[in-house]
């Protein structure tokens, strides 16, 4: 990390190096696995210059070389190469000055996300690129000043799917415990990744998905990751991952909104008011 950090401070020498470490093809999985390796080395490398390279160079180079792993593969050796594909893309548009990079690609980018999962992301992976995602779009980012309806519409992509998706366990794409220790549903990942997202969001977009996300929480059929999504809710309102405006929005939709009720018991019972009178505490602890 420390000779990463020198030659950040040198971008054509940076530059150099990525032309160097290249792919010897562009655009396409390679199909020997030491050239996959190679591809892997080069993407994990270039992530961490994505902030200083010139803009051709992350589109012509980067971008290129990351699109043919984005997509499903049912190869586990090739997993990390896909995993590294999608934190190169996510960190080229997340860079300011590459934003028609992320005007050109962000759609294609999202659409491709959510193939990928959950047959070539572990739910963590998955996770972490849609909740950087939803931070490229959202404002204060450039971006959301052109699009200002890309959070919205990624927002609602992932209700639909959580709507959909499958009850069933998934298999452990993790390799050394990397990833969720407990098995996951399908459904049950996309609810914990929604919640993850919140503290990205507008705090008026957040007002109005806070009651949406409780709603969703109770479509996880099986109690205990119901109870993972629940206490999941609870900790990223209360364990400072919100800044000030959003942690006093979520404060005044907890207690004066009914938002403890909807997340607890249901819309259905936080509406008629037939609730049992059981502590927070003990609610949801884990």
């Amino acid at each position: 990390m420390t000779a990463v950090d020198i030659i950040s401070e040198y971008p054509l020498l940076a530059e150099v190096l990525l032309s160097q470490l290249r792919p010897t093809e562009i655009g396409v999985i390679s199909q020997h696995p030491l050239d996959r390796y190679l591809d892997t080395y080069f993407l994990n490398t270039a992530e961490h210059f994505t902030s200083v390279i010139d803009t051709k160079i992350a589109n012509d180079l980067l971008a290129s070389a990351a699109s043919p792993y984005l997509g499903t593969s049912d190869e586990r050796n090739s997993l990390e190469a896909f995993e590294a594909a999608h934190s190169v893309m996510l960190a080229v548009m997340a860079t300011p000055h590459n934003i028609d990079i992320a005007a050109s690609h962000i759609e294609i980018y999202t659409e491709r996300l959510f193939e990928a999962f959950p047959r070539s992301l572990s739910p963590r992976q998955f996770r972490l690129a849609f909740t950087q995602l939803v931070r490229i779009t959202s404002p204060p980012s450039l971006i959301s000043a052109q699009r200002p309806l890309l959070p919205f519409i990624l927002l609602e992509i992932m209700r639909f799917r959580v709507e959909s998706a499958s009850l069933q366990p998934l298999a452990s794409l993790a390799k050394n415990g990397e990833d969720d220790i407990q098995p996951m549903s399908e459904q049950a990942a996309l609810v914990l990744t929604l919640i993850h997202s919140l503290p990205c969001l507008h705090p008026e977009a957040l007002e109005n998905w806070l009651p949406v996300t409780a709603r969703l929480c109770h479509l996880v059929q099986d109690p205990a990751l119901r109870h993972v999504c629940h206490h999941r809710f609870w900790d990223v309102m209360s364990n400072g991952e919100m800044d000030l405006d959003r942690a006093a929005l979520c404060v005044n939709w907890w207690n004066t909104e009914r938002g403890r009720e909807m997340v607890l018991y249901g819309e259905e019972k936080a509406r008629s008011g037939d609730l049992i009178n059981e502590p927070v505490e003990e609610a949801s602890k884990p």
